[in-house]
């Protein structure tokens, strides 16, 4: 399942709306409608979930690594893009029991404009794209702790580990040209100046093609094929 979350960013919240259920919030709101620009995108992503309570469980136990937001919570709303249910589609309101589908423009949303795209890889799971915020705390976050910078590509692009990976006996995740990885991983582009930044649309399908196998065999980034 393909989601987007938002939630209501509080400097934007004159009517103080932020954690209300969906009556109290439209009764608030112009035409009965939800404001769409109160909300800010906090996530962009794949999640392992079915149903709409999947999502909520997983918000509230274990955050994906590129959330952006606060655990998932009432007044917040749901987009699901892409499902394996058909009738699983569109924007749902996270009311104070359940979800509620409503008529959403999620375009008029705020995104934050300091975002950029990334290759995640995570132990057992096949790379998917991603954008985090050009924030050390964000890509702290996002390999769940300290970071270090390795090289192990041709072009300009640069994988972020977790520095602390191996003592704190993180989960395998890949073996990449010869070198074993653990924890999360973030490839990213590196802008040869100490900065980071977005990788390009082809960068983005060379790896997303690379590095789909999540198993331990060594992935070579220049074929983009396992190299057993």
């Amino acid at each position: 399942m393909r989601i987007k979350i938002y939630q209501i960013n509080q400097n934007r919240d004159q009517d103080r709306v932020k954690f209300c259920g969906l009556e109290e919030t439209e009764q608030h709101q112009r035409f009965f409608r939800i404001d769409p620009g109160l909300y800010d995108e906090v996530f962009d992503g794949e999640v392992n979930c079915v149903t709409l309570e999947d999502v909520y469980t997983v918000f509230n136990t274990a955050h994906p690594s590129t959330h952006r937001g606060h655990s998932l919570s009432v007044s917040d709303i749901v987009e699901i893009t892409e499902s394996s249910q058909n009738h699983l589609r569109g924007c749902f309101f996270c009311d104070k029991i359940g979800f509620e589908s409503i008529d959403f423009d999620a375009s008029k949303t705020v995104k934050p404009d300091n975002l950029l795209r990334v290759v995640m890889l995570e132990s057992g799971k096949p790379a998917y794209a991603a954008e985090i915020a050009d924030e050390l705390r964000a890509m702290q976050h996002a390999v769940n702790g300290y970071i270090e910078v390795a090289y192990p590509f041709q072009d300009n692009a640069v994988l972020i580990a977790n520095e602390e990976g191996l003592i704190r006996d993180m989960e395998i995740n890949r073996v990449i040209n010869g070198q074993l990885y653990v924890g999360p991983l973030v490839v990213i582009g590196d802008n040869c100046d100490g900065s980071f930044c977005s990788l390009t649309d082809e960068q983005t399908e060379k790896y997303l093609s690379a590095f789909q196998s999540p198993g331990l065999s060594d992935q070579n980034e220049d074929t983009g094929m396992n190299m057993v």
